[in-house]
């Protein structure tokens, strides 16, 4: 779980712009086997993955596996963490990636993001979905995924638009989640839901204003 003390806001001319969120990602070896265990689960299935399979994918012997790991079930909670991570880190991606000011194309920006995370291009859901559903875990992974999004979010982006915007909500931290949630529920019950209207959605129900906003020095972030 990212906690407070793993979200570190950097501020730009008196504002927080930019976020640092230290990445609980596996890195080495440890990393190598998870990556390949997630590559297994996701072409043929949790069930039918071994950890002789994992070894032989991951080109390290099962001691070594045994090394990092107490079994295939620590190995296969560090492959739901490393989803966690990728969205976690879409996330970052995108805030990295707007403009100051800018919030209807900040606006689309997001849900095409969300939408990629979830959806490839021809509507099908991502592996990691697949994964999540065999092991019977996925209204608990939504739950984790969005309260990290969210921690990581709020940080940075509702704070930047409270200071230049009137927030018209209270408990902005909890409608994040509703948002977030709904955005997904949104997509399973109607799939070719708009942009545009997932953006509507949003935009009524954060009471965003939709005003550019003028950097407080004249530049763009």
């Amino acid at each position: 779980m990212i906690s407070s003390e793993h979200i570190k806001p950097r501020r730009v001319d008196g504002h927080a712009s930019r976020l640092s969120v230290e990445s609980k990602r596996l890195t080495g070896q440890a990393g190598q086997i998870t990556q390949a265990a997630r590559s297994l689960y996701e072409a043929k299935g949790v069930a039918k993955t071994t950890v002789k399979d994992i070894a032989a994918e991951a080109g390290v012997t099962r001691e070594l596996i045994y090394y990092y790991f107490h079994g295939k079930k620590e190995i296969t909670q560090a492959v739901v963490d490393d989803y966690i991570e990728d969205l976690v880190e879409s996330a970052m991606v995108w805030n990295e990636g707007r403009e100051f000011g800018k919030t209807e194309q900040s606006l689309r920006g997001c849900v095409q993001t969300f939408r990629r995370t979830l959806y490839d291009a021809a509507g099908n859901s991502r592996p990691m979905i697949r994964v999540v559903e065999e092991l019977g875990i996925r209204d608990a992974f939504d739950v984790r995924a969005v309260r990290e999004t969210v921690n990581a979010l709020n940080a940075c982006v509702a704070s930047e638009y409270a200071q230049f915007h009137r927030v018209e909500i209270d408990l902005v931290y909890e409608m994040f989640c509703v948002v977030i949630f709904g955005m997904v529920g949104l997509l399973k019950l109607n799939p070719s839901i708009s942009d545009d209207e997932l953006m509507k959605v949003v935009e009524q129900t954060l009471h965003l204003d939709m005003e550019d906003a003028e950097h407080p020095h004249g530049g763009a972030r």
